[in-house]
Parts: C-alpha cells; sequence; structure tokens
C-alpha cells in the first residue's frame, strides 16, 4: 500500500496546475480563483440544494418521499459515468507516462490503484460540492415536514456525510471496469475509435431512458416527472436503482437512519471496486501492451476537406491551429464540436416545448410587442454569446495547447502579432457559425425578421471577441503547459475554469445594465437594442487595444 500511496502523491502534485504567487499576477490569480468560487461553484450548489429542497418538500406527502433526492443522486451519477469514460481510459492506457511507469519495480496493480484513485480525487471535487448540497436541501425539506428531531439523525447525518465522499465511486469503478474489457476487446478488433465512442453510447442510452420514463405522460415537463416520482413509476429511476445500487441503500439510511443499509451501502462500494482492481490485476498488464501497440497508430483527419490553402504565413498558423485540433480527439470533442451544443440545444427546446402553454404565451406576448419579452431574448443572446467562447476553452487554452513545446512561440519566423491574430481568429472561425447558426434557428421558431436576426449576428459576435480576448489575455500570463496528455492539458488548466467565471461575471453585468436601463430609463426597446451593441461595440474597440498589449508583453516573457 506505501508504494500506492507515494504514487497517488506523485500523480497529485503532477496534476496541480502551478499559479503565479507573487506581484501583480499572483493578485490577480487570486481574484480569479476567488471569483470562480463565489461566481460559479458556491451558485451551483445554492441551486442545486434549493432545486431539491423544493423537490423533496413536494414529495414530503407522498409515499415515496426520498425519490426526489434518489433520482438527483442518479442523475449525477449518470453524468459522472458519461463524462468520465474517456478520462478514465486515457489515464489508464495512454497517458505519457505509461513507458515510464511499466518499467518501474512496481506491480500493475498498485499502478492502477495509484492512477484510480487519483482520478477520483481529482474528478471528483465539484461533485462533492454538489452531493453536499442536495443533502442539505434534502434535510431541510424533511425538517420542516417532520421536525429536526426525526430528520437530523446521527445516522442521517453520518449517511450524507458519507455519500458525499462515497457515491461518486461507483460510476467511476464502472467506467474502470468497462475501459479494462473494452481494451481486452480492442486487442482483436485492433480498432480504438470502438471505444471512443462509447461514451457519446453511454449520453445517448441515458437520454433515451430519462426521455421514456415521460412516455405516456404527454410530454416532457417538470410536473410529469414529479408526478412519475411520486408514483414511483419513473422508469429512469427505476432502471438506475438497479444500475446504481447503492444508491437506494444510501436513500433508505438518510431518510429513516438505517444504520443497515448504511453499512451495505458501503459493502456495495468496496465489493465493486474490489472487483475492479481484481479485473485490474488480471487484465491490466495486457491491456497496456495492446495500448502500446494501438497508441502507435495516428488518428488521422482529412483536413484537407476543408479547403485551408496556405496563400501567407498568417493562414498556415491558421490551418495549424485547426488541424491539431481537428486530428486530437481531446480538442476535437471538448473545443470544436461542443460548439453543436447551441444550435442543437435550441432544436431540442424548442421541438420539446412546441405544446407547453408557458412557451407558448412568451411567444405570443412578444409578437403582441411586448417589451419585456424582447428584453428577455436580448438577455438571452447577450448571455450565451458571452459563455459559448469560455465553454469550449478556445480562447483560454490557446497557449496551454503548446504543452513543452510553448518555447517555439518566441522562436519560430513569425512575428507575435501575427501568432496572437491567428489564435484568436480560429477560436473566432471556430465558435461564431455555431453561434450564428443558433440565431437563425431561433429566428424560425421565434418570428425574427431578417434585420432582428442579423442583429442578434452582430451582438453575439461583439460579445464574443469580448471573450476571446480576456481568455487569451488570461492564458497568455501562465499558460499550463506541463501537462501529461491533452485531457489534462483541458481539465487541470484553472485558465479555463476563472476564464469561464469572469465571462460569467462580464455576462451578468452586461445583463444586469441591460435590464437597469429598460427599468430606471425612459428608453424604448428598440433604442436599448442599439445602445447595447454600441455599448458591446466600444468595449471591443477597448479591449483589442489593451488586450493585444497584455497579450504581447505576456508572450514576450513565456519561457
Amino acid at each position: 500500500m506505501s508504494n500506492v500511496r507515494t504514487l497517488f502523491n506523485v500523480y497529485r502534485a503532477n496534476f496541480e496546475m502551478p499559479t503565479p504567487k507573487k506581484g501583480i499576477k499572483g493578485s490577480l490569480y487570486a481574484a480569479f480563483g476567488l471569483i470562480a468560487f463565489t461566481c460559479i461553484m458556491l451558485p451551483c450548489c445554492l441551486i442545486v440544494g434549493y432545486i431539491t429542497y423544493i423537490m423533496s418538500l413536494a414529495l414530503m406527502v407522498e409515499q415515496h418521499t426520498i425519490n426526489a433526492l434518489l433520482s438527483e443522486v442518479h442523475i449525477i451519477s449518470a453524468f459522472s459515468m458519461i463524462f468520465s469514460m474517456l478520462v478514465v481510459f486515457n489515464v489508464l492506457f495512454f497517458s505519457s507516462d505509461r513507458e515510464h511507469m511499466v518499467t518501474l519495480p512496481l506491480s500493475h496493480w498498485q499502478l492502477l490503484s495509484a492512477k484510480f484513485w487519483h482520478t477520483y480525487m481529482a474528478e471528483s471535487i465539484m461533485e462533492f460540492m454538489v452531493l453536499f448540497a442536495m443533502f442539505i436541501g434534502h434535510f431541510v425539506a424533511a425538517a420542516q415536514s417532520y421536525g429536526i428531531g426525526t430528520a437530523l439523525g446521527p445516522v442521517q447525518i453520518l449517511s450524507a456525510l458519507i455519500g458525499t465522499l462515497v457515491t461518486p465511486l461507483l460510476p467511476l469503478a464502472y467506467c474502470t471496469i468497462l475501459s479494462l474489457l473494452l481494451i481486452t476487446i480492442l486487442k482483436k478488433v485492433r480498432n480504438i475509435k470502438v471505444f471512443y465512442h462509447m461514451s457519446t453510447v453511454l449520453l445517448l442510452v441515458f437520454v433515451a431512458i430519462f426521455l421514456l420514463s415521460f412516455r405516456g405522460m404527454g410530454g416532457v415537463n417538470v410536473n410529469n416527472y414529479m408526478d412519475s416520482l411520486a408514483g414511483g413509476e419513473n422508469l429512469f429511476l427505476k432502471l438506475c436503482n438497479i444500475l446504481f445500487f447503492t444508491v437506494p441503500l444510501l436513500g433508505k439510511a438518510i431518510g429513516s437512519g438505517d444504520l443497515l443499509s448504511l453499512l451495505l451501502y458501503l459493502l456495495g462500494n468496496a465489493v465493486v471496486v474490489g472487483i475492479m482492481l481484481f479485473l485490474g490485476y488480471l487484465l491490466y498488464q495486457e491491456g497496456l501492451y495492446t495500448a502500446g501497440a494501438l497508441g502507435t497508430r495516428k488518428s488521422k483527419v482529412d483536413t484537407d476537406k476543408l479547403k485551408l490553402n496556405s496563400t501567407s504565413v498568417f493562414s498556415s498558423y491558421i490551418r495549424k491551429e485547426i488541424k491539431v485540433l481537428l486530428r486530437t480527439r481531446a480538442y476535437a470533442s471538448n473545443c470544436f464540436y461542443i460548439n453543436l451544443l447551441w444550435p442543437v440545444g435550441v432544436i431540442i427546446l424548442f421541438s420539446l416545448s412546441k405544446n407547453n402553454e408557458n412557451i407558448q404565451r412568451f411567444l405570443q406576448l412578444y409578437h403582441e410587442g411586448y417589451a419585456r419579452a424582447a428584453l428577455i431574448l436580448l438577455l438571452v443572446i447577450i448571455f450565451t454569446a458571452f459563455v459559448a467562447s469560455a465553454l469550449n476553452s478556445l480562447s483560454s487554452t490557446a497557449f496551454t495547447r503548446e504543452g513543452a513545446h510553448v518555447d517555439l512561440i518566441k522562436y519560430i519566423p513569425v512575428p507575435y502579432e501575427t501568432q496572437l491574430y491567428a489564435k484568436a481568429a480560429v477560436a473566432l472561425i471556430v465558435t461564431y457559425p455555431a453561434l450564428v447558426l443558433t440565431v437563425i434557428i431561433a429566428s424560425f421558431y421565434v418570428g425574427w425578421s431578417v434585420p432582428w436576426t442579423l442583429y442578434y449576428c452582430a451582438l453575439a459576435l461583439c460579445a464574443l471577441i469580448l471573450s476571446i480576448v480576456i481568455g487569451m489575455s488570461m492564458d497568455s500570463a501562465a499558460p499550463f503547459t506541463l501537462w501529461d496528455d491533452e485531457y489534462s492539458a483541458l481539465r487541470g488548466n484553472l485558465n479555463s475554469f476563472f476564464n469561464m467565471a469572469v465571462i460569467m461575471v462580464l455576462a451578468i453585468f452586461v445583463c444586469g445594465i441591460t435590464f437597469l436601463l429598460f427599468e430606471l430609463t425612459p428608453l424604448r426597446i428598440l433604442p436599448l437594442h442599439l445602445l447595447i451593441l454600441i455599448f458591446l461595440f466600444v468595449l471591443d474597440i477597448l479591449a483589442v487595444i489593451f488586450g493585444k498589449k497584455i497579450i504581447l508583453k505576456n508572450m514576450e516573457e513565456l519561457y
């Protein structure tokens, strides 16, 4: 066990991104951390806790009082399993330390154990906070309904604390087991793409089960979902109770204070982790050899179809950046294809809500000229345009993606200014078309005229440019270059997390100004739209002027 503990400490130290501690940059990063906590993590936990409180309170009068909490824990577990699949597989079989570690006098079981526990800690921090907020929300509802003495017994409190730390284990153990089995199968099929589609398959399966839960209920909405939970007939809940079989035991321990259920919950998780370690003992060494053989086969993407003909140094640099994004699975999925979330999300939203009375009433008010309806749409477009750039991490990893070769920025025969513009152009080229498509799709459902569609496209462009400048300024100040693999470059890069927090604050600030101008001034809705566009345009000019100077200075100071 000492070897496992030592390896775990080594992985933990290497995972942490070094950040400036002193001077102006140190103060800025401390401020970024505070903003990230107060503007992302804390609000997220408060919202989740409040939702759990409302759902639990609504079901307290029903027989299945714990089902609200169970359904939320199952949703968290399902998402954890979906998004951990690629991470686990990459950490176990395709990390850059694979060739070095297998030569050490360590058993492969110890190597697997250290990687598993490190991944568990690295991937579960936010999940711990969300789970804790869920349990708090449930306890508040239970105390309000049954009294503090009944709801907050010692076993209930202990169960919630243990559940906060142990719940993420089961999905991660499942991912590890699937990875071990898949790599064994891949030894014969010799096609690594089979695995990389596994997380997509899991996502589709869970979404299909969730949607099937509303079959015969007249539509997908909150009321139908709560009715199915109250009756104990929700298909998603039933199947997840089987898949994540320890969660109902935890729910019973929290709901009724049953100590035996808590012990069985711990035993069930221990058994699954034991099975995972046993399979690792049997399959991990052979899987590493298979991964070594598969790893020599480079993924090839036919980027020539993109017609990126190089006619200048600038266009050549753009071509290089786009090829890196498309040919690297981590970047392709997290930076490139994630932009499809916006147009696809709009289609799903309007398709599922076509019979929703509230949505239809809102659209009717908008077409009747109700100013507040137009204001709400304006605020949604502004917020989405800001967040889109932060979500795909293109600007906040512009320099991090260079990795250990970041010093080449200083030595290749390309001016700093040209490299800066090329990196910014790539973020714009990849992100903006998805936003334009989103606006066009929304205009089809909402019924915007062509001038209004063009206006919202211009508004999205202004917000996007501002977001790109901020993201590149942050990443150039302290790029995370000592990453183990491309997934680590995205997961371990605090610049992406801090950038999301800063962008959200900026988006809320702009939306707040828009709302206050509407409420406190005699401006009508049309002049307000024009004023906000001019305001963002002026901010863009200032950001480009001063941001360019900051980024160029940071590039000169890169090591």
